[in-house]
């Protein structure tokens, strides 16, 4: 286990959108899951081992060592804006865009997905991040649905939870219809 600093998953995650590369491109790039890259980003130094951990330091350019000198040289430059359309969905479990609910037993998201031009990065509208255009797992095409159509893991990767998933999921989504609320525009009179 490498000792990081407390900052570094956090730098982890804005040096990774500044490089306008999403999670799953960079697990892809890493070696590791798309969830478990989430969950580091989110605060869990332990979703990753120190293998990947150093890797994606080298990757994003970022010391592990506060002290260390900075790198970051020869990023390749961000994708340009080209072809058709695609589905286009927000990765993180947490953003009021994913709608949580209870499966036999288990906890699934509903991405809203948006249309984006493929090969352009766009960030979601709600919390920042950069939008997925492929399935984190097998790089599919996205689908409408929770789940992959060609190799059915789910888009969003549930997050572990006290309780029971169908109590919890209800309550989520009572929160997020009263985020979505405060965050919609008055209708005009």
């Amino acid at each position: 286990m490498i000792d990081l600093p407390i900052d570094f998953c956090a730098r982890a995650a804005a040096a990774r959108r500044e490089l306008r590369l999403s999670q799953s491109m960079l697990a892809r790039e890493i070696g590791c899951k798309q969830s478990a890259l989430s969950m580091f980003e989110a605060g869990n130094p332990t979703k990753l081992s120190g293998e990947y951990v150093e890797k994606l330091s080298k990757r994003l350019g970022i010391p592990l060592k506060p002290s260390s000198a900075e790198a970051g040289e020869g990023n390749p430059p961000a994708p340009e804006c080209a072809g058709a359309p695609a589905a286009a969905f927000c990765p993180s479990f947490a953003c009021i865009s994913n709608i949580p609910y209870a499966l036999g037993g288990r906890l699934f998201y509903r991405p809203s997905t948006v249309r984006v031009a493929s090969g352009c990065v766009r960030h979601c509208a709600h919390c920042g991040e950069i939008l997925e255009t492929a399935c984190p797992s097998c790089g599919a095409p996205v689908n409408e649905g929770a789940c992959c159509a060609v190799c059915g893991a789910p888009y969003i990767a549930a997050q572990p939870i006290a309780g029971d998933a169908g109590e919890w999921s209800a309550a989520r989504r009572n929160e997020i219809d009263s985020l979505r609320k405060f965050f919609r525009p008055a209708s005009a009179p």
